[in-house]
């Protein structure tokens, strides 16, 4: 993407567009996290029961933290480097809002830098949505070219131009007790 095509993304996203993207582990949909009709309407896309929570993906822990509620000393781990990527189950602040949570006491983040959402990330000082593209219960899109042919009408922005991570999801992984809970696939 150039960075005039950059721009005009992020403004978008800033407004509530829904969009399909490369993550550091496989390809998912996303959205500005505070914005419920985008995050509803990634929900109906997915097919996926809003109780299951979503994942926060960003550039930097600052800007998860209005969505946690854990002791500075206690997420210093998701700083440290890991083997794979690594998505944490964190006691959830009362801001953060249940369309993110789920049914659950806890938000799941995930820290990274993917060149895509660095940028996206520290243009708008916020995570993004982050879940895997395709309909509970169906594979993953692998690239554009399936995005665009499975969701292109129903998404504002298909992003190409950044690698994904691979072709597994995320580890999860709970803060308080270390608990893997998924090891990826």
């Amino acid at each position: 993407m150039s960075p005039w095509a950059l721009n005009r993304f992020t403004r978008a996203v800033s407004n509530g567009a829904v969009f399909g993207y490369p993550t550091d582990t496989i390809w998912g949909f996303g959205c500005h996290p505070l914005i419920a009709a985008s995050v509803a309407r990634i929900l109906q896309i997915k097919k996926r029961a809003p109780e299951k929570g979503l994942i926060l993906l960003s550039s930097r822990l600052e800007y998860c933290a209005a969505y946690v509620a854990a002791e500075p000393e206690l997420l210093k781990s998701i700083r440290l480097p890991r083997e794979r990527p690594t998505t944490w189950l964190v006691p959830a602040s009362d801001f953060c809002p249940p369309w993110i949570r789920g049914n659950f006491p806890t938000v799941a983040i995930r820290i990274t830098d993917h060149p895509l959402m660095q940028f996206l990330c520290d243009r708008l000082q916020a995570p993004i949505v982050s879940t895997s593209a395709n309909r509970a219960g169906r594979a993953t899109v692998r690239n554009s070219l399936q995005m665009r042919k499975q969701f292109g009408d129903e998404l504002d922005f298909i992003v190409c131009g950044f690698a994904t991570g691979g072709a597994s999801s995320s580890e999860i992984r709970s803060l308080t007790s270390g608990t893997v809970l998924r090891s990826g696939s």
